[in-house]
């Protein structure tokens, strides 16, 4: 069955069939009733990939993150969230932070097999300036990406870091760790100068305790803080670079029969689903996963239609104050 043959037995044009199936909003309710019942009874398929290459528009979005981790696929529940409101469709592209697969997905892209990459986070940024001149349309999600001119919609990890650091100042800990993401991250350096402005501007040493990096991983964090609790004297505070490493922080505290916010507080970073349901519950800074999402597509698509479009958004973080922060004992 041919769109020509469905459009000869309705009695309308193929034109009115592509629209139907393509931009419905542009017809009549009736006459897009009509189509669509047509469509299913005679079974039409459209060829989208032949309608792709005559528009150069396929309408779908790729959605580029280093993990399958809860955080990231909170941003692509935004991404298809508007994705829906505007008509596109959205994939998800998972890199797990390597460099080649990122750039396989642009070069998708690039080769019209879709029509633009919302890029949280990038596995190598200097991969993607060697390229500037064959990139696709990107929108940046999460951290800007310096020296490209891709618009962006983000937050500020250095003031995150800072209202993390300043909470637990202020409940009077002087001894504070710091557990961070990995080595080399533009993210997990971000939050490591907010944590380092935030004790320079206290007086304080943000070296006092040997600074950790980690992946983002639960038991890397517990390693980490193992290693902690050998000092001597230990931490009474401890800032994680995110939500996972602060709960692999707390397991390895509540193992050696100490008690998370009275003898050694730990905030983390993100507030994933995780961090309110873990007992305790975990301190953290608020990161707008979903909204960063659905906003990166509004501006994805903006772009892609000629809209004019702010070229960087910067969403605020929040602190949540639950259960594992607390004064150090006297």
């Amino acid at each position: 069955m041919t769109i020509k043959e469905v459009a000869s037995q309705l009695g309308v044009s193929a034109s009115t069939i592509s629209r139907a199936l393509a931009r419905p909003e542009l017809l009549s309710t009736e006459t897009r009733e009509r189509v669509l019942e047509a469509v299913d009874r005679l079974g039409y398929q459209p060829n989208l990939v032949a309608r792709a290459l005559r528009l150069q528009e396929t309408r779908l979005i790729y959605v580029v993150i280093p993990t399958l981790s809860p955080f990231f696929l909170e941003v692509f529940r935004g991404v298809e969230r508007g994705a829906r409101e505007t008509g596109y469709a959205a994939l998800v592209g998972h890199t797990g932070r390597n460099v080649q697969r990122e750039q396989l997905f642009l070069d998708q892209v690039a080769s019209y097999r879709g029509d633009g990459v919302i890029l949280v986070t990038s596995s190598d940024p200097a991969a993607l300036l060697a390229r500037r001149k064959r990139m696709p349309p990107v929108v940046a999600a999460l951290e800007e990406i310096e020296g490209l001119a891709a618009p962006a919609v983000r937050v500020d990890h250095r003031k995150g870091a800072v209202d993390a650091t300043n909470h637990l100042l202020a409940l009077g800990h002087r001894r504070v760790a710091y557990i961070g993401g990995p080595e080399g991250q533009v993210i997990a350096g971000h939050r490591r100068e907010g944590f380092h402005l935030a004790m320079n501007q206290a007086g304080l040493d943000p070296d006092g305790y040997p600074y950790l990096a980690v992946d983002y991983a639960v038991e890397l964090g517990e390693q980490a803080m193992e290693s902690l609790l050998t000092l001597h004297p230990p931490p009474t505070a401890v800032f994680a670079g995110n939500d996972e490493i602060a709960i692999g922080a707390i397991r390895a505290i509540k193992r050696v029969g100490l008690q998370v916010g009275r003898d050694i507080s730990v905030i983390g970073f993100d507030d994933q689903r995780l961090a309110s349901l873990y007992e305790p519950p975990l301190t953290t800074i608020r990161v707008p996963t979903e909204e960063l999402g659905y906003r990166a597509i509004l501006m994805m698509v903006d772009q892609l239609q000629g809209r004019s479009t702010e070229e960087d958004i910067v969403l605020p973080t929040s602190l949540v104050i639950r259960s594992t922060t607390g004064a150090p004992r006297a």
